[in-house]
């Protein structure tokens, strides 16, 4: 059996607020079995740790700074 893993969303976004639970479901579908999840700064953290404690089975959280959040200084 064949899986895919979607290494880079940030499906814990705001812009999935209405859809999430329905986009995960297509993935899994789809064969996508492991979503990892990429911080992008401090305000994101919280809504990140939600979804992976919603759907424990197929997000991962992975803790850190997003490059296009660095700013210069």
């Amino acid at each position: 059996m064949n899986f895919w893993i979607d290494t880079h969303v940030h499906i814990y976004s705001k812009e999935f607020d209405a859809d999430r639970k329905d986009v995960l479901s297509r993935c899994l579908d789809l064969g996508i079995s492991k979503i990892y999840m990429p911080n992008v700064d401090h305000t994101s953290v919280d809504a990140m740790l939600e979804v992976e404690h919603k759907h424990p089975d197929q997000c991962i959280s992975m803790m850190g700074l997003h490059p296009c959040s660095v700013k210069r200084f």
